[in-house]
């Protein structure tokens, strides 16, 4: 008998993987399917914190916002909840049990910050190129070297930008940055 926790688990795992697959060869396709429009950041976040609330419950994660109440972004809202989800599943993958992962808008950017391991320095040069895993990728079984570089392909064909900024043992933190012109910020009235 295999409990269900682990065959949930390696059903997701599984999901994720071939979700991966796809999105490259759909990215390869010279017609793309985007659909631009205004995305309200806060509830894509909060959609996919949901989605994947079993890992932050089963690992005490801890999710934090910060600033992004009555942001909008202009932009494909599936590719987008494409790349928060892999830049989330990359903090979550590398964070120590009960550990906070903030999300944080500041300068018309996304920030997803973690307090994981961290990327060694040696890896930043090519962590956006398509199979790499780095040093910390060789630690588990779990890394595709795909996400990185899925993001960074996405985020060019939609017109934002990509950053990883890290230091090992400090974690890291993963910038969307988005041109002013597609942000927009609704003033809450209190």
């Amino acid at each position: 008998m295999v409990p269900s926790k682990v065959i949930r688990q390696a059903v997701q795992q599984a999901n994720y993987h071939l979700e991966m697959l796809l999105n490259d060869e759909r990215l390869a396709m010279s017609s793309n399917d985007f659909n631009f429009e205004w995305v309200n950041l806060e509830a894509l976040i909060m959609t996919i914190l949901k989605q994947n609330s079993s890992i932050f419950i089963s690992r005490q994660l801890v999710p934090k916002l910060q600033h992004l109440n009555g942001i909008s972004v202009l932009t494909d809202k599936k590719w987008l909840r494409f790349c928060i989800n892999q830049l989330l599943a990359n903090a979550v993958k590398y964070s120590p049990n009960g550990a906070t992962i903030f999300f944080n808008w500041v300068d018309n950017s996304l920030q997803i910050i973690d307090q994981g391991t961290g990327i060694p320095s040696s890896d930043l040069p090519r962590i956006y190129d398509n199979g790499f895993s780095g040093k910390n990728g060789h630690q588990t079984t779990k890394s595709t070297g795909m996400g990185l570089y899925l993001v960074k392909k996405i985020t060019a064909q939609l017109n934002f930008d990509l950053t990883i900024t890290s230091k090992t043992g400090q974690g890291a933190c993963a910038t969307l940055h988005f041109p002013g012109n597609n942000v927009r910020h609704k003033t809450i009235k209190k």
